[in-house]
This record gives structure tokens, sequence and C-alpha cells, in this order.
């Protein structure tokens, strides 16, 4: 009887203050999202990142007329190093036909390799880094007398700025998301603060019944307590009905741009989503309870 009374008492606060619990919930939900959509651009910054780091490689273009088995040999000794995750080599006529293929709607550059009359590409080899910090060991092993005259061109990409913008970004934007969620958790706390204290104002005239006909101070707080338990819980349900629907539309978007990789937002939340949500509950709760028990220590005589 008295958890139902407990119970009870709870819900009646938030009936009678109805306007003020959609507020609280509001912040509370808003809170959570900022910190989901943290969450969420951790993911497909470390995705962008991996998928940066898998296409790290720089093409090597040996001079027209080099024998083939240099360029084997080339590649032997470039799989041979640590740093190199693996070093592809491109015969002239299968360079030929990737152009071809690659410009196939271009009639001007086509035209333009059939007036040349022979295949202008030669060897190539595609060498695979394991991580941009492996650039300059690569670069110095190209460097190698047994093969370096033979090269005409190293192409590469600078992969280890492009990752270093992507972590920039990501940062400064996780740090306004930090912010966002700080303020929205202030306001939230002094919400449930005043929305305890107006409890208490309506409640007034039952709290001293309660005191005279000798209830505990346990009993007379809890149901208050309880309701701050019951704002984080229906803010992180309505946080979860919110954030998956956007989840699989983003996913579309996402699987589109790191194609053809998998932005993996969508598996991450499956796959952790209790544990998100629920650690996310139950810190909501804490937070709750301790700014309801604030509250109640300040205007509560009790």
């Amino acid at each position: 009887m008295t958890l139902i009374r407990i119970i009870k008492f709870a819900f009646q606060n938030i009936a009678r203050n109805v306007w003020l619990s959609v507020i609280t919930v509001s912040m509370l939900v808003m809170t959570l999202l900022t910190v989901n959509i943290l969450l969420t651009l951790n993911v497909l910054a470390n995705t962008a990142v991996e998928s940066v780091e898998e296409r790290i490689d720089v093409t090597v273009y040996f001079k027209d007329g080099t024998n083939p088995d240099l360029v084997a040999g080339a590649q032997a000794s470039l799989i041979g190093l640590s740093q190199v995750r693996d070093a592809v080599r491109i015969a002239p006529e299968e360079a030929l036909a990737r152009f071809r293929a690659r410009h196939e709607d271009d009639e001007a550059i086509l035209s333009a390799l059939d007036e040349v009359g022979e295949n202008p590409f030669s060897y190539s080899l595609v060498v695979s880094a394991r991580d941009a910090s492996d650039f300059p060991t690569i670069l110095s092993a190209l460097e190698n007398p047994s093969f370096a005259e033979f090269i005409e061109q190293k192409d590469f990409e600078d992969y280890e700025e492009v990752i270093g913008s992507i972590s920039r970004v990501t940062q400064s934007v996780r740090w306004l998301g930090a912010v966002l969620a700080a303020v929205f958790l202030f306001i939230s706390i002094l919400i449930v603060i005043n929305t305890v204290r107006v409890a208490i104002y309506i409640y007034r005239e039952e709290i001293s019944i309660m005191r005279l006909v000798g209830a505990s101070s346990a009993f007379i707080r809890t149901p208050f307590w309880l309701e701050a338990v019951i704002y984080s819980l229906v803010a992180t349900f309505i946080t979860a009905g919110i954030a998956y629907p956007v989840l699989v539309s983003l996913e579309r978007y996402a699987d589109t741009f790191f194609y053809p990789a998998n932005a993996g937002v969508l598996d991450f939340y499956l796959a952790n989503g209790l544990l998100i949500f629920g650690l996310e509950f139950l810190i909501l709760a804490v937070v709750n309870i301790l700014s309801a028990s604030l509250a109640m220590r300040r205007y509560l005589k009790v």
C-alpha cells in the first residue's frame, strides 16, 4: 500500500504540473539528442578516417621500356616492408583498359588516344601503406638504386593532412556539442528544481497532514524522487523513438557518401543501443534525483 501511494503521489505531481513536466522532459530530450549526435559524429569520423586510411597509396610510374622483371623485383622489395599493406603491379595493357573505361563518355579524350596510335602507358605499381605516417619510409624505399633510375614519377596525396583535417573538424564539433549538452542539462536541472518546488507548494497542506499523522521523511520525499526518475525514463524513450528513424534515414546518405564502405552508424546503435540508452537513463536519473534532493533540502523541511 505504501508503494502504491508513493506512485500515486508521483503521478499526481506530474499531472498537476503538466506544463512544467512537458518542458522538463523536452529539455532532457534535447540533452540526450545532443549526446547522441556526438556519438553519431564520433562513429562517422572513425569511418571517415578508416576509409581514408584504406586508400593510402603511392602510385609509382616506371619509364617506357622498363623490364617487367625489374618491376616485379621492385614489387617484391616493397611488399617485404612492414609498412606496406600491398603492392599491385599494373601492366601497360591493363592501365590502358582502365583509362578507356574511366573516360568512356569523353569522346575527345578517346579520339586523342586513338590518334596516338600506340599504348602511352608503362608499368606502374600501386603501393598501399598501412598508415599515413608510413609514407616517408615507403618513399625512402623507392630510392633504392636498383630501380630508382627507372622510376619516372611518384604520385601520392598528403593523407596525413586529410586525416588531420577530419580530426580537427570533429574535435571542434565535439566541443560545441559538449557545450550545448551541458547548457541543456543545466537548464533541465533548474527546471526539475522549480518543478519540485512548485509541487511542494501545491502539496503543502497534504505534507503538513502527513507530518501530523506520523509519515516518515522518506515517504514524503520518495514521490519527488520517483517523479524525477519518470522524467528521465520518458525522455530516454522519446529520444530512442526519435533517434532510430533518423538513423535509418541518415544511414542511406552516409553509405552513399562512404561507398563502398559502410557508414556503420545504425549497426553501432543496434549493437550497443541498450547499453547507450541504459547509461543515458541512469545518468539522467541520478542527476534528476540529486536536483530534486537539492530542491527538497531547501524548500521541504522534513
